[in-house]
């Protein structure tokens, strides 16, 4: 009997990849699951990408993560950001990102720069557009929003460190749509990362000022 996780990776990732998305077909399959259910799935997806979404193409894994994150695709990052969710279980949610920079978007895509329009992997996709669709950046009208705001910038802060510049900058575009709620804490990373690494590329260094502003695409 197929497990509970399972069922629910099947149904995020395992679709042929074609336009438009299979999420958008008026008769698409659901995937019912309550906020707490969904929060706990949510973070063995992250913990487990790097074995879990092998079975899965770039494209595959591409469109799936899009469904999860964008809510235009569903309504699964609005469970977990409910107040049924514990501040401790969206602190949990949000750092597991870091395991998919580092197991999954790391060693799958391109080494390339999306803002530049550079040739890539679909999976690039997703890695460069990740916080600018995602409300997990966004977190005015809670009580918690200091603190989340601290894990979000923990896990972009760990993403500047990938040796792979897709990462970062993914990194730096999600530092850039979060410096409106948390400027000092997105002036401190990038003023860090700016410091610490003479040798980056000119794109890199501009984009990162860029970020410090808030205005970034």
């Amino acid at each position: 009997m197929i497990d509970r996780y399972q069922e629910w990776i099947n149904h995020v990732f395992n679709h042929p990849v074609h336009d438009p998305q299979w999420y958008f077909d008026v008769d698409a399959p659901k995937f019912e699951v309550s906020d707490i259910e969904f929060t706990s799935l949510f973070i063995k997806t992250m913990d487990r990408c790097g074995i879990d979404l092998l079975q899965f193409d770039d494209a595959q894994v591409n469109q799936g993560l899009w469904y999860i994150f964008l809510n235009a695709c569903s309504d699964y990052m609005f469970q977990l950001k409910s107040v049924s969710v514990p501040r401790e279980d969206k602190a949990r949610a949000i750092v597991a990102i870091k395991h998919l920079y580092s197991d999954c978007f790391e060693k799958r895509c391109t080494p390339t720069l999306s803002h530049l329009d550079e040739p890539s992997s679909p999976l690039n996709d997703i890695c460069y557009m990740l916080w600018d669709i995602t409300p997990l950046n966004y977190w005015e009208g809670s009580d918690d929003k200091e603190f989340l705001y601290e894990q979000v910038v923990e896990v972009l802060a760990f993403a500047l460190k990938s040796p792979n510049i897709a990462c970062v900058e993914s990194a730096l575009h999600g530092l850039g749509h979060t410096q409106m709620e948390a400027p000092k804490l997105v002036e401190q990373v990038l003023d860090e990362f700016l410091g610490e690494n003479k040798l980056l590329s000119e794109d890199l260094v501009s984009y990162a000022e860029i970020a410090k502003t808030g205005y970034i695409m």
